[in-house]
């Protein structure tokens, strides 16, 4: 059965209030979900004094930058996904550019592939005042379909 543009916007409006505020880690991050459409995501996750991880010179911790990437990784994953699917992560590399200083984080996630298995998805992490990213991420998603 296809898809009606109705059932569509109700799967994404379910993705949306279950990642954001079913899932506590996400709460945490206080992640505000800018754009989402199916295989594409963008997110603003400001800036919190718990999130640093070099004192010395006030720059976010790699764990939180890596747990925004996962988080858009798996949205992009579920915009895909049919509402009782599975989906895990199964691999993840982040490239960390240049630290992010006590500002705001940015992030866009988008589709590289959905298989029948395996979907892929890269992530931008960055800074407004900066021109490149403070960080590059690529997901791997396993999806079992219900």
């Amino acid at each position: 059965m296809k898809e009606t543009t109705a059932d569509k916007a109700q799967r994404l409006s379910l993705i949306k209030e279950g990642m954001l505020n079913a899932m506590p880690v996400n709460k945490l991050l206080g992640i505000v979900l800018e754009h989402l459409e199916e295989g594409h995501v963008e997110v603003k996750v400001p800036f919190q004094k718990i999130f640093v991880g070099d004192f010395r010179r006030g720059l976010w911790h790699g764990g939180i930058l890596a747990s925004i990437a996962d988080t858009l990784g798996g949205i992009v994953a579920f915009s895909l996904a049919h509402l009782n699917d599975q989906i895990n992560t199964v691999d993840m590399r982040i490239d960390y550019l240049h630290g992010a200083v006590e500002e705001d984080i940015y992030g866009t996630g988008v589709l590289v592939k959905s298989g029948k298995r395996i979907i892929l998805v890269d992530i931008k992490l960055f800074q407004k005042h900066q021109e490149e990213p403070v960080a590059v991420a690529r997901c791997a998603y396993s999806i079992l379909r219900k």
